[in-house]
């Protein structure tokens, strides 16, 4: 029956209560104290000869399965085919003595090599059937590291049971009753063997082990311990597990690389026993930038990336092996503040070609500026006063004439200025730094910094300057930084007219002046005037101060003890108004005006104005490089073809004394030309284009139908953009009747026929190039003075003519011309329009 039902097994296992059980397993004495109750040692495919139970503490002194005693309470049965197999089984209480380990020997005795063995755990009251350790991180950049405890019990109901690390107790429960009366907080296997698991959860943050609570600091492997008590006399049980901690942290973390964007770094390596790889922690401030994961203890170099330029990182190394060791000391370094080309560095921040130095915080060498030419080996380079450039400064020694030193690092090249001793007058201001080489070498990089004395002006600048003209009056900001000496005054003007004035100003907390402060470490402060300006006022709260043309305003530092700063700055002002503004012409809802433009240097563009009442109806920006709308259009019309001219704009860019002209034409769908006069009545899905772009103030337009009313428009434009259109409307001329021939019905013969109808043909021929060569003459011949006739002689005519197209934005030449394919003209050949995809020549 054992046999049928574990048929399928291969290789020694155990049996117990009809449940397999693998080797190792564990079996509580009073539930294996009957021969029904016995533990089934089973080898499938086999035929027992032989087979042994043994005490393992006992190897020379089998079980004897045929009779019991206080030093062998055992007896067994067997079966012999078609699995050998041999059942043990407690024929009388299990001595203290007689407890633990006991093995199964399978077909033979335990002393043939050859036979499959197995183990058992026979014991008395309790016992811990395991204690193991569960979740352990693979990914070791989680941090602190998180794990479980598990530690199952086994065996009488009744015990105490703990788990701790060295003398400290991560989890106690006493009095522990699994008969229902239980209060200890395990979690149920089976209920048949009393299977209980315990669990605490740990966490590690490198130093210290805690749960909730309770922490222990420790170093090296953690060694932990789960203890069960047995109250009624048995011995008490200690499991311990040994988790893998690295005791060391890895030495030498060096810097050996960095640009702007990454850092590599190295360090030296642990043996493979003391680690199996390592973990690299990048922080900015208190933030975690990144943590990366190195497998293998050999392996001690790595590049961090995705980096940000110009800023500070700390970086540390921690060996793993199960878990993180300990931390290696942190080294800070600095990214390029940018991948090419030189650049400073102070107090760990980035500073741009003329940046400003206060005296006083770069009077020692930890307080240096740095002059930085990523990727490049210093040579020779320099600093040089720009006031004095045969005499550079000397990094090793210094002088009343010359109160510097310098440091250098040879890759990337680096020259770090700082002060040795007190900063004279006559040698503040301006310094360049030449790298890698001297300033002598043409194909070296410079930078320039300014060193100065009390306080300075780093910046006077105007802001929020609107592009929107047509907001009116217009505001905007002045903005003058003040860095250096915490002691000084301040104040901005225009002329002779302060805007603001602030005196006995202090940056050491009991400034009594509005700035904003930018940088406490170099004092830089930033003061702010708001100014509007009505056209004819500057003003700023309740000052104001009539002005004309360019406005110039003046930033003052006064430094009580040293020389006073001054800055200036223009705002760029049109000091006259256009002239001649006139109205060109006007409908129902338009009016289109001109004025006399100002040359380019004296203005960009222009405001229109429109008031009715006292009321702001429009206010148009006029950017200056749009021309103005064309003069007046005419046109002259025929039957399929139409001359469309025009005047040039009156308003042309200074800067594009070329313009382009566009033409479009459709035929207006309500067929009246008395109902439409402006470009309102331009359908744009529908109107067809061409481009004069040789400057000529004309077109010929052909292919259209006759007697149909159509409008035209034109509209001059650069590359910035389309003046207004202007149009005309215009109704084609009716086609003459065209005279119907036929043979008559007489009867001929075949040759008289065809010789009659040649003839005809012939005459048509004729008759059609004599009605061409008319019309042609007509255009040649059509006198100047002619109502809505083109004013130009017509044999200085020379036509264009173009075939329908798609919107054509020409790119414009330097000369800002442009050549179109679809539109050529020539002052001896026209151009007509057969077909809207077909053009012929004639002469």
């Amino acid at each position: 029956m054992l046999f049928s039902n574990y048929i399928d097994f291969t290789g020694i296992f155990l049996v117990y209560n009809e449940k397999c059980y693998i080797n190792g397993s564990y079996f509580w004495d009073t539930s294996v104290n009957a021969a029904t109750e016995a533990i089934s040692c089973v080898l499938p495919g086999t035929s027992l000869t032989t087979g042994q139970w043994v005490r393992v503490a006992d190897p020379d002194d089998p079980v004897d399965c045929n009779s019991n005693s206080p030093s062998d309470p055992f007896r067994c049965t067997n079966v012999t085919s078609p699995a050998a197999t041999i059942n043990l089984y407690l024929a009388q209480g299990l001595p203290a003595a007689q407890e633990g380990w006991y093995k199964c020997c399978l077909p033979t005795d335990c002393s043939d090599p050859n036979s499959d063995i197995i183990f058992a755990n026979i014991f008395r009251y309790a016992e811990i059937e395991s204690f193991t350790v569960a979740d352990l991180p693979s990914d070791m950049t989680v941090y602190p590291q998180e794990f479980k405890l598990n530690c199952t019990k086994i065996g009488h109901y009744g015990y105490g049971i703990s788990m701790g690390i060295g003398s400290t107790a991560l989890a106690s429960y006493t009095d522990c009753y699994d008969d229902g009366t239980d209060n200890c907080p395990g979690t149920e296997l089976d209920s048949f063997t009393n299977r209980i698991r315990y669990t605490v959860d740990i966490t590690w943050d490198g130093t210290t082990v805690s749960s909730g609570s309770i922490s222990q600091s420790t170093t090296g492997d953690q060694m932990y311990q789960c203890v069960v008590d047995n109250p009624s006399g048995g011995d008490d049980r200690t499991c311990t597990l040994t988790i893998k901690v690295p005791a060391t942290a890895p030495s030498s973390l060096t810097e050996v690389n960095k640009t702007a964007t990454t850092i590599t770094v190295s360090w030296t390596a642990l043996d493979s026993s003391d680690a199996d790889g390592y973990v690299v922690n990048v922080t900015s401030d208190t933030d975690t930038v990144q943590t990366v994961q190195v497998e293998g203890s050999s392996n001690n170099t790595i590049t961090v990336n995705g980096l940000r330029r110009g800023k500070t990182y700390s970086i540390t190394v921690r060996a793993y092996q199960q878990l993180l060791g300990p931390a290696s000391s942190a080294i800070s370094v600095f990214t390029h503040c940018q991948q090419e080309g030189i650049y400073f560095m102070y107090n760990k921040k980035c500073y741009i070609n003329g940046s400003y130095f206060w005296d006083t915080s770069v009077n020692a060498v930890t307080e240096a500026i740095s002059c930085v030419l990523p990727g490049t080996s210093l040579t020779t380079g320099q600093w040089v006063r720009v006031a004095d450039p045969d005499d550079p400064v000397d990094c090793n020694s210094n002088s009343a004439s010359d109160p510097f030193r310098c440091t250098n690092v040879i890759s990337p090249a680096t020259l770090n200025l700082y002060l040795a001793q007190g900063l004279p007058a006559a040698q503040e201001g301006w310094y360049k730094c030449c790298l890698p080489t001297d300033c002598s070498d043409h194909s070296t990089k410079i930078i320039f910094a300014n060193v100065f004395r009390y306080a300075e002006i780093e910046s006077f600048t105007i802001a929020d300057l609107s592009p929107d003209m047509t907001v009116y009056p217009q505001e905007y900001k002045l903005n003058c930084t003040k860095i250096g000496h915490y002691g000084y005054g301040i104040s901005m003007s225009i002329g002779s007219t302060a805007l603001a004035s602030h005196t006995n100003c202090y940056d050491d907390g009991t400034d009594n002046c509005p700035g904003t402060e930018l940088d406490s470490f170099t004092n830089r402060i930033r003061y702010t005037v708001d100014i509007t300006w009505d056209g004819t006022t500057v003003s700023s709260g309740s000052i104001s101060q009539s002005t004309t043309g360019d406005q110039m305003y003046q930033c003052v530092l006064d430094n009580p003890s040293g020389a006073d700063r001054t800055r200036t700055l223009t705002i760029k002002v049109p000091a006259t108004a256009p002239s001649s503004l006139t109205e060109v012409n006007k409908t129902t809802t338009t009016i289109t005006v001109s004025w006399t433009a100002l040359d380019s240097s004296d203005a960009d563009g222009y405001v229109v104005n429109v008031t009715s009442d006292t009321d702001t109806v429009q206010t148009v920006q006029v950017e200056g490089s749009i021309p103005g709308p064309v003069g007046s259009i005419s046109s002259i019309m025929d039957t399929t073809w139409a001359v469309i001219s025009w005047s040039v704009p009156s308003y042309i860019p200074s800067d594009y004394p070329i313009v382009t002209y566009e033409i479009g034409y459709h035929v207006l769908l309500s067929g009246n030309c008395l109902m439409a006069y402006d470009d309102e009545y331009i359908n744009t899905e529908i109107l067809q284009l061409c481009n004069s772009s040789n400057g000529n103030t004309f077109i010929n337009i052909t292919g259209l139908n006759d007697m149909s009313c159509f409008i035209f428009c034109v509209r001059a434009y650069t590359s910035n953009g389309y003046g207004d259109w202007i149009v005309i409307v215009n109704e084609t001329l009716k086609l003459p009747p065209q005279p119907s021939y036929s043979c008559p019905s007489i009867s001929f013969t075949t040759d008289s026929v065809i010789a009659l109808c040649v003839i005809v043909g012939v005459l048509l021929i004729l008759l059609t190039v004599s009605f061409i060569f008319n019309i042609y003459c007509f255009i040649k011949k059509k006198s100047p003075s002619t109502a809505n006739r083109q004013t130009k002689a017509d044999d200085d005519i020379a036509m264009q003519v173009c075939e329908p197209y798609e919107i054509h934005k020409a790119n414009l030449s330097e000369e800002y011309e442009a050549v179109y394919d679809e539109c050529q003209t020539s002052p001896d050949v026209v151009y007509e329009c057969v077909t809207p995809n077909e053009c012929v020549t004639t002469t």
